[in-house]
């Protein structure tokens, strides 16, 4: 019985420290991405790559709530001078009416309302997820030696954005 339990032990052990780290999955993945990407990748050497931050739902749902009314109040502001623009033109007796000028300014007036209700659709289904805790991007720093112009190994730094499965959103130059 003992022998047993001492098996089940070594096997749950064994599968909790095979099961690779955040870290390893997107050290793994920043491989294949700069593999990819950068012409001169043969000498490429991982140094270490620290996850630094973790964006969740939440936040982000906040930071493009924020985003959108901003983005609101320009559009807004662009109605009221499209209309004063309007008004200027209908009531000047003395100039004729560009009609051309007219139906842009018009036009303007839609696609601005369009924009608006488009932001305030989002804004309602982002409500939902304001208190979200679920991790959506991780912020990592990742160090590197990757093959100069000349051949010789350089460090490099990158600042990497993650998703929540370890792909590579966007990398930053060297730091």
């Amino acid at each position: 019985m003992t022998r047993c339990a001492l098996y089940i032990l070594l096997f749950a052990l064994f599968s909790v420290s095979c099961e690779k780290t955040h870290e390893e999955r997107l050290e793994e993945n920043i491989s294949h991405y700069i593999n990819h990407s950068i012409t001169n990748s043969s000498g490429y050497q991982p140094m270490l790559t620290i996850i630094q931050d973790t964006i969740t739902v939440g936040e982000f749902a906040e930071m493009t709530l924020l985003i959108n009314e901003n983005d609101i109040l320009k559009y807004r502001e662009e109605i009221d001078a499209d209309n004063r623009e309007i008004n200027k033109l209908q009531s000047n007796d003395t100039v004729i009416i560009d009609e051309f000028l007219l139906k842009s300014y018009k036009e303007s007036l839609n696609n601005c309302d369009k924009s608006i209700k488009a932001r305030q659709d989002q804004n309602n289904k982002l409500e939902e997820l304001r208190h979200s805790k679920a991790v959506a991007f991780y912020v990592a720093q990742h160090r590197c030696r990757l093959k100069n112009g000349f051949g010789v190994l350089d460090e490099n730094r990158f600042y990497i954005i993650a998703s929540d499965k370890d792909e590579v959103l966007n990398v930053s130059d060297n730091y």
